[in-house]
């Protein structure tokens, strides 16, 4: 990729955003499809890259490989969503023998505090929720989010640090009320 489009795609230009999509989306999404064996979650991952892309544009760097940057990118998401898939298949394969063995009463309770914490994550401010779910649901490191949001590291940590003391106080607050 020429640096003058990347140069143009930091600086908010659609039509080079336009260029870059139409040069790289079609290559990202085979490339995610030979990992994934999916054709329609390469499709729903490329599609996020993209628009990661545009949201993050500014933190391109126009003097290193763009193709090595994307396909990088495109990298992490797959063996990101691979990992999620099996964390929710080892939770649903949990969830079925724990519904076996644990009372209803035990299930609502953690259904709740589960909503209690989806909903105070909701309610922090954008990029304390943003850095909270990279961490937390897709599992990147602090160097990973901070690279990904062009932000220092010490942002990332303070960032997680406030919002794991938000819940822990919400959920220590329900777990006093219940109890």
């Amino acid at each position: 990729m020429e640096q003058h489009t990347l140069e143009a795609l930091r600086n908010g230009e659609h039509k080079a955003f336009e260029d870059i999509f139409t040069a790289y989306y079609n290559k990202v999404r085979y490339f995610i499809n030979g990992l994934l064996k999916s054709e329609a979650d390469a499709e729903e991952l490329a599609q996020d890259i993209f628009v990661k892309l545009w949201i993050n544009r500014e933190s391109i760097n126009p003097q290193k490989s763009f193709n090595a940057y994307i396909y990088t990118v495109a990298h992490n998401a797959a063996f990101n969503f691979l990992k999620h898939k099996l964390v929710e298949t080892t939770y649903l394969e949990n969830y079925i023998e724990l519904n076996e063995v644990v009372g209803s009463d035990e299930l609502v309770f953690a259904r709740e505090i589960g909503l209690l914490i989806e909903l105070t994550v909701g309610k922090m401010p954008v990029q304390r929720k943003t850095i909270y779910q990279l961490s937390r649901t897709q599992g990147l490191s602090n160097d990973e989010i901070a690279s990904q949001l062009g932000i220092a590291r010490k942002t990332v940590e303070n960032q997680l640090s406030l919002a794991l003391q938000e819940l822990r106080r919400i959920v220590q607050l329900f777990l006093i009320f219940f109890m």
